[in-house]
Order: structure tokens, then C-alpha cells, then sequence
């Protein structure tokens, strides 16, 4: 199955998609993990700055261990961390729980003003009012109770948005539960919500704004996990997404690869018809695409496939036409030959097989000349022939036997030579065939011309005789093999000459054509000059 391309396409897709997919996953979680990394370290490291102030100044004034611890559980509550303070041998002298719920009390309390007037202040009691609760006030002189000792001095004297300081004060008010949060303080939880922590770690230093001295060690640690749930998040729709895209990446895959195997499978079913024997058989073009061209091609290509085998089919008939009549003729004269008591008769029988045996031999040479221009064409077409002297040499043999013939033989030559490239004995061949054709079909008394002139980048050489002529229904199929036309039935010959002449000229670029003239009929030859 893996072997196909219908399946192995889809899944080339899809796995283009996966890794695609998972790549931009890698980095769209990393770049999402590291962001919120650096606003976890961001967070611990802001806090850590506001509160080391705070409590540089609690280890300064050396406040009791129980406020310290009180401080610490305030400040954890609301940065929602975990805190220690660490003495400057950085030995923990207080550490804070994390709690993620704490009761907080609103209470508003009369205060008077500086003209004595009481007015009302809302206080924040964290811790819920009772024992050891602590309060956030604005300024404290305005606390609304009398404390003593270090934690009064710990308060500082001007205005602050945030002051924590511990208070045994009970106030009445309206109490209700926070709880914390990665996001803020959500208000009357009575269960908190579990949290993801931060790993994170921040270790601020503790120094004396006076002095410069250090005191101590604030460390931050456990905060929030801001990006934990955001990052699962991603990752659960990362993965969602990143399936949907392989299915319909796989999808479309199959879709395309539908597409382009279609026509394939359609050409291989062609090929196979093909080679069953049916020769007939063509692919339908309707694409306008490589595979269309490929499709186009494979039909030209079986067009010419079918002609040769056809021609190959009809040559072989047709050879073992003409070679069954030369057959039969000389076993009937060998046969005689044998029986016959009459010595002159026998010599005469004997006489007619030499006769079959030469006509055989011709028509065997022929045919073995005509497949091998067919074959390999013209092998030196790179050779330069002067056809004015290859003319001359052909008409010295040619012109004695016209003469015989009671014929005159003629040259019309121009006087520049004319070259092209070619094979000078296979064209000595071809033209030869042309010459004894019009010797052979020309009657005592008649004339040969030979005319080679040169226009328009061609040469054409014709040769008129003013012979019997050609009947006009031979005339399509006179260049044919075996082929002969019907008034030289009394005329020896194969039918072989003219095809050879054709195979020849079209292998060197040119063309042969034959027409009648009154009398006689014309032979023409047309080839490209030399480049």
C-alpha cells in the first residue's frame, strides 16, 4: 500500500504537517513558557524590592520575633509567596506560610481631626480584628488605640498608602473572606482554590537607610505560577489544532494525489491494452499539464509504434508474397529439371532456376539495403558531397548503357558547384535507382534529362524521361514496398528500388516526388544545402 503514490502522497502531506505542526509548537510553547518565566521573576523581584524596605526597617528597630513573623505572614497573604528572613549570616530567623484565605475586617472608627472634631476613618484589620490581627491605617496618629514599645515606632510618622502593624484592637465592622489568587483577591471564597507555584527564587538584601549597614536577607520564593495554566492552555489548543491540520493535510493529499494518479492509472491501463495486442488503444488528453503533455507524448508515441508494427506486418507479407513466386517457380524448374530426359529442355529448366535464384538474391539484397537505411539512416551526414561530381561520375556508366538503349542521355548542370551534406554512397545509390528507372521504362528512341539546379537554400535534382509514364491511380502509392505500377507488369523488377530512394532522401532531410509529363514522367529530389 506504502508503495503507492495515492497513499504515499497524503502521507507525505500529513507528515509535512506534523513536523510543520510540532515545530511551531516548540516554539510558540517555549516562547510562551519564557514570557511568563520573566513576569514570575518580574513579580518576586518588585515585591521583594517594596517589602524589603518594610522590613529593613522591622530588623533595624530589632522588633520581636512574633512581629516579625506577623509582618511576614501579612506581606506572604498579599504577594501570595512564600517569605524568609535571613540575619546578615543569613541563618532564617522567621518564615511564612503560604495562606491562601484570611478573614479581613472593615470597621470605620471615629477619629478626631486636629481641631478635635471626631470624624470617621475606615481601618483594615487583616487577620479579622482578634488576636494578633493587623491593621493597615493611613498615618499612625491615627491609629484608634495607644501602642507601645517598638511596634508603635514601627509605624512610620507620615502618610503611607499601606502601614501593617499589630494589633490586639477589636473593632466592630463588617468581616468577610478573601482568598488569593494568581489574578488578585477574590472576596467571600470559602474554599480556596488550589494554586500552581512559581520556582522562582528572589533573595533581597536588607540595608539601614541611614547607615547603609546590612541587616539582613528578605528571600521570595513559591510565588504565583502566572503562565502554568496559560501554557496548558496553548498546549491543549496547540495540540487540537495541530491534529486538525494533519487530518485535513492528509485530506487534501489524498484529494491531489486522486488527481494525479488518475491519469496515470488511466495511461497504464492504456499500456497494458497495449500490450495485449491492442494497438489501437489511446490515452484521453484533458489536461494541459506535464501529465497531460506525458499523455500526448505516449500517444504519438503508440501512433508511431502502431504504424511500424503495421508496416512491419504488411512488409512481411508482402516479402513473403514476393518471395513465393521466385520460390515456386524454381522448385517447378528444378522438379522438371530432374524428369526431363531432353538435354536441351533440361538446360533451358536449369537456365530458369539460375534465372530465380539471381531475382532472389536481388530481392534479398534489396530488402536487406532497404532496413538498413531505415534503421541507421544516413551514418555520415556530416560528409560534404558536390552533387555536380557525383552527376558526372553516375552519367559515364549510365550514358554508355542509354546508348545502347538507343537513348540520349542529357546533363544539366549549373556551373557553381552545389554541396550538402550527406552519405555520397548512399545518394550514388538512390539517384542511380532514378537513372535505370527511366533507362529501363523509356522506349528505343526516347531521351534522359538530368537537371540539378539550386533555389531558396535547397538543390533539386530531377530526372524526366519520356517514357511509358505512371498511371494516376500508382502515383500515392508508387514509393511504397513492392509496389509496381500496372503497366510494367512485363518489366523485371521488386518493387524495391523506389522505396529504398525514399528511405535514403528522408534520411538526409530531403524529399523524393514523381509526376507524369507528356510523355514520360518526372522524378524529383529535393535536399537542404550544406550549413
Amino acid at each position: 500500500m506504502f508503495r503507492s503514490i495515492r497513499w504515499r502522497l497524503p502521507l507525505s502531506y500529513a507528515a509535512i504537517a506534523l513536523i510543520a505542526t510540532v515545530a511551531l509548537g516548540i516554539v510558540l510553547l517555549s516562547t510562551v513558557r519564557n514570557y511568563y518565566a520573566r513576569q514570575e521573576l518580574d513579580y518576586l523581584a518588585s515585591n521583594a524590592r517594596a517589602m524589603g524596605k518594610l522590613m529593613a526597617e522591622t530588623l533595624v528597630v530589632e522588633a520581636p520575633t512574633e512581629v516579625i513573623k506577623s509582618q511576614l505572614a501579612n506581606l506572604a497573604f498579599l504577594s501570595q509567596a512564600q517569605l524568609r528572613v535571613l540575619d546578615v549570616n543569613r541563618i532564617p530567623l522567621a518564615t511564612s506560610d503560604i495562606s491562601d484565605t484570611v478573614d479581613v475586617l472593615i470597621a470605620s472608627v471615629p477619629l478626631p481631626d486636629k481641631s478635635g472634631e471626631p470624624f470617621l476613618r475606615t481601618m483594615i484589620f487583616v487577620g479579622g480584628g482578634g488576636e494578633d490581627a493587623s491593621m493597615i491605617a493611613s498615618n499612625r496618629d491615627e491609629l484608634p488605640f495607644e501602642m507601645s514599645g517598638t511596634a508603635r515606632e514601627s509605624v512610620p510618622a507620615q502618610r503611607t498608602d499601606r502601614v501593617f502593624v499589630s494589633s490586639t484592637a477589636a473593632l466592630p465592622g463588617s468581616t468577610f473572606v478573601v482568598a488569593g489568587s494568581s489574578l488578585g483577591f477574590r472576596l467571600d471564597e470559602k474554599q480556596a482554590l488550589p494554586q500552581r507555584r512559581s520556582d522562582q527564587i528572589i533573595v533581597q538584601t536588607l540595608t539601614d537607610r541611614k547607615t547603609g549597614q546590612v541587616v539582613g536577607y528578605l528571600e521570595l520564593s513559591r510565588g504565583p505560577a502566572y503562565g502554568v495554566e496559560i501554557v496548558e492552555n496553548v498546549a491543549r489548543g496547540w495540540l487540537m489544532a495541530g491534529s486538525i491540520a494533519v487530518i485535513i493535510a492528509a485530506v487534501i493529499g489524498w484529494w491531489i494525489s486522486l488527481r494525479i494518479t488518475q491519469p496515470v492509472l488511466q495511461l497504464t491501463a492504456v499500456t497494458q491494452h497495449m500490450a495485449e495486442g491492442d494497438l489501437s488503444n489511446r490515452a484521453v488528453v484533458k489536461r494541459r499539464d506535464e501529465l497531460g503533455t506525458l499523455a500526448q507524448s505516449f500517444n504519438e508515441m503508440a501512433d508511431q509504434v502502431e504504424a511500424t508494427i503495421t508496416t512491419l506486418r504488411r512488409f512481411v507479407s508482402d516479402a513473403a508474397h514476393e518471395l513465393h513466386s521466385p520460390l515456386t517457380a524454381l522448385q517447378a524448374d528444378l522438379e522438371l529439371s530432374v524428369s526431363e530426359q531432353d538435354e536441351t529442355r533440361r538446360t533451358a529448366l536449369i537456365a530458369q532456376a539460375q534465372q530465380q535464384t539471381i531475382r532472389l538474391r536481388e530481392l534479398a539484397d534489396n530488402l536487406l539495403d532497404l532496413s538498413r537505411v531505415e534503421a541507421h539512416g544516413a551514418r555520415t551526414l556530416h560528409e560534404l558531397v558536390n552533387l555536380n561530381d557525383l552527376l558526372y561520375d553516375l552519367s559515364e556508366p549510365y550514358a554508355s548503357q542509354a546508348d545502347q538503349a538507343g537513348l540520349a542521355l542529357q546533363l544539366d548542370l549549373p556551373p557553381e558547384p552545389i554541396k550538402i551534406q550527406g552519405d555520397a554512397g548512399q545518394l550514388h545509390r538512390a539517384i542511380g535507382n532514378l537513372i535505370d528507372n527511366a533507362i529501363k521504362f523509356t522506349p528505343e528512341g526516347g531521351a534522359i534529362t538530368i537537371g540539378l539546379r539550386q533555389d531558396a537554400g535547397t538543390s533539386e535534382l530531377c530526372i524526366q524521361d519520356t517514357g511509358i509514364g505512371i498511371p494516376e491511380e500508382d502515383l500515392p502509392h508508387l514509393f511504397s514496398r513492392f509496389h509496381r505500377g500496372r503497366n510494367v507488369a512485363g518489366y523485371p523488377g521488386n518493387g524495391l528500388g523506389l522505396a529504398i530512394v525514399k528511405a535514403i532522401i528522408e534520411a538526409h532531410g530531403g524529399r523524393v516526388s514523381a509526376a507524369n509529363t507528356s510523355p514520360g514522367a518526372r522524378f524529383c529530389i529535393t535536399l537542404p544545402e550544406a550549413r
